[in-house]
């Protein structure tokens, strides 16, 4: 019986958590008016693509959206950008790869409200085409919501605004650190 109520507890704790399915369509929310004539190279490390933050019985995998939001980031600065694994030596003029810093996801309840709070924090370095790495510079995110909602809808909401900073942020640093031609976007119809 001793043993028996340390693997029902496990069980249950793995039974009772709530997966928070995130939008998979984050993008910078400011668009750039000259970008890079380059092509890019993307990399999202292993930890940032298998990163579960877990809080009270809530579970959310950033790991996909995050890495959506930081290529669109990219492809935003870059003249076309491509998600890459390992890329060798010479085959972008540049490379990009995110690595996750940090992440946190608190849950409080407070008398009839909830409080949810996520920061995410991301590395982002940037490579030559001889794979010399050029800069490496951090971006975060950090987003709170609070009011009387159901739970998991204020964690979908939190969680998504500090993926929009981080996205937002890296855009940003990209766009500083661009050097050569630029090429205007094409004209709206």
């Amino acid at each position: 019986m001793r043993t028996l109520a340390p693997i029902l507890a496990a069980l249950c704790l793995t039974a009772c958590v709530k997966t928070v399915e995130l939008s998979q369509t984050i993008q910078p929310s400011h668009s750039i008016p000259e970008k890079s004539s380059e092509r890019a190279g993307v990399v999202c490390s292993e930890n940032l693509l298998h990163r579960v933050e877990r809080a009270s019985q809530y579970a959310v995998e950033l790991g996909e959206p995050l890495c959506n939001a930081l290529v669109k980031s990219v492809e935003g600065t870059y003249r076309s950008a491509q998600r890459a694994t390992n890329p060798y030596k010479g085959e972008y003029p540049r490379v990009v790869k995110f690595d996750l810093g940090s992440s946190s996801l608190d849950i409080e309840r407070r008398g009839g409200s909830t409080r949810v709070a996520c920061s995410i924090s991301v590395v982002v370095e940037r490579f030559g085409r001889d794979s010399r790495r050029v800069s490496s510079q951090g971006v975060t995110g950090n987003a709170f919501v609070e009011r009387r909602d159901a739970t998991d809808v204020l964690v979908k909401e939190a969680v998504e605004a500090a993926l929009q900073q981080v996205a937002d942020n890296a855009s940003t640093l990209l766009v500083a650190g661009l050097d050569g031609p630029r090429v205007s976007p094409p004209p709206q119809r």
